[in-house]
């Protein structure tokens, strides 16, 4: 009896090793699902416009399909992609299996989220101006009704020929040519500092300062010489660029190009070369687009790639009658497209969002018998703003007031 049990032990064990040994062979190793997945990175801050570059982290795919939820879409594995407007971006990425399992997990949505650079912000256009008793700045609001001057408080200033906007700090710097300094405001024109002045031991360098731009964590003023720089503090004066007897020899008004990181520069034609230039951002590559004319005024459109510039006439060059011109940022296709009066204009500006352009005419210097014109971007549709005053140097920005 014990024999027999044994044996049908055995034989059952043996049974159930089989039968364990088979469904095994039968199963073999299963085929991995398909699971999406991915990350990104974010320029700017996350403020628009920004450039967003998406990393695949999908897991046994073998085609990928991409809706950026902003009407663009792609099917390549790590797409980057440009975001012009701020707001909430469902984007979506769909795999295309390795094959039709269960399990497959064939889609992935993250939201990202463009910020908007205005918010908390105010429009403002920014203006200095010469009067018989001194000079001044001031600031309008620009928020589609009529223009309301507001004065910045008063300082020595007499003439104030460069203005620019510090929009990350809210601060406005005003240079003054014929007293060699740089003033610092609040953005809402109040707390006045003289930064730099060129009759203090240590801040020479200032001299006769006219274009200012205020990039990351620094100011930089053309004036003779070349192009000047300084902490936004003022503190470190030094200089940044020296022309030589190499044009621009004095930047009397600058932009810096963010979208392709060049500095435009009208340089002085009174006392040196004149020229419509551009330069790299650290001073290599000049480019004399437009030779020996006589500017004193530079606005670039980064959106259509346009200068615009006050110029007066000068025989033999390509600009024989003063006026506003504008033309591509090589100097091609140059054309005029308004009047400055009889004296010389320091401001022209854009307003990107309504698409507007201004600048300066005078009748005199400091009388305020001139006027702040507004056209289209290309001279139509000219207005008389602003009447009554002696505009010079302007900016408009957005900024927290």
């Amino acid at each position: 009896m014990k024999r027999y049990a044994l044996a049908s032990l055995t034989a059952l064990f043996a049974l159930l090793v089989l039968t364990t040994g088979c469904k095994k062979a039968e199963l073999g190793t299963p085929e991995a699902s398909t699971v999406a997945d991915f990350s990104f990175l974010v320029t700017n801050e996350g403020y628009a416009p920004c450039e967003v570059s998406f990393t695949n982290l999908s897991i046994n795919a073998k085609g990928y399909s991409w809706d950026f939820g902003n009407g663009q879409t792609s099917t390549e594995a790590n797409p980057t992609i440009t975001f012009d407007s701020p707001g909430l971006y469902a984007v979506t990425l769909s795999c295309t299996p390795a094959g039709d399992l269960y399990y497959n997990q064939l889609q992935k949505t993250l939201v990202v989220n463009v910020k908007d650079p205005s918010a908390g912000k105010t429009q403002v256009l920014y203006f200095s101006s010469r009067n018989s008793s001194g000079a001044g700045v001031h600031m309008i609001v620009l928020d589609g009704g009529l223009p309301l001057i507001q004065d910045f408080e008063p300082t020595d200033m007499a003439r104030p020929y460069g203005l620019a906007a510090d929009t990350a700090n809210a601060k406005v710097y005003v240079t003054d040519y014929s007293l060699g300094v740089i003033y610092r405001f609040d953005a809402d024109g109040k707390n006045p500092v003289k930064i730099l002045d060129a009759s203090v031991p240590g801040q020479e360098l200032t001299g006769d300062p006219q274009g200012i731009f205020v990039l990351d964590d620094k100011i930089y003023w053309g004036r003779t010489g070349g192009i000047y720089r300084a902490n936004l503090d003022g503190s470190n004066p030094e200089i940044y660029y020296n022309g030589g007897s190499a044009a621009p020899e004095y930047p009397l008004d600058m932009h810096y190009n963010a979208a392709n990181g060049r500095i435009y520069v009208v340089n002085d034609k009174v006392d040196n070369s004149g020229g419509y230039l551009s330069m790299n951002f650290d001073g290599s590559n000049v480019v004399n687009h437009i030779p020996d004319i006589d500017g004193t005024a530079i606005e670039v459109d980064p959106e259509t790639g346009k200068t615009y510039m006050a110029v007066f006439g000068t025989a033999g060059t390509a600009v024989t009658e003063n006026g506003i011109y504008i033309c591509n940022a090589d100097g091609s296709g140059l054309a005029k497209i308004g009047e400055f009066g009889s004296k010389a204009t320091w401001g022209i500006t854009i307003d990107a969002d309504r698409e507007k352009l201004f600048w300066g005419y005078k009748v005199s210097n400091a009388n305020p018998d001139g006027k702040i014109i507004r056209s289209n971007l290309d001279g139509s549709g000219q207005e008389d703003w602003l009447t009554g005053v002696s505009p010079h140097a302007m900016q408009v920005v957005w900024i927290k007031l």
